[in-house]
């Protein structure tokens, strides 16, 4: 088992979309036998990860 380290980059979406542009990069370390391992493991976590809730102004995010 080897360790990779991950770029997840989450784009921030509010209300109907038009704003400027916001992300969210995370580093993760991943165990994984290769990189290709490692590569599906970040797509499933930042697939669980991805969370849709209302803002203070009650826009969707």
């Amino acid at each position: 088992m080897n360790w990779y380290l991950s770029k997840m980059v989450f784009q921030i979406i509010c209300g109907d979309g038009k704003h400027s542009p916001q992300f969210d990069e995370q580093l993760r370390l991943i165990a994984a036998t290769s990189r290709e391992e490692a590569f599906h493991k970040t797509q499933t976590l930042g697939t669980r990860e991805e969370e849709i809730f209302f803002n203070q102004e009650q826009q969707l995010v």
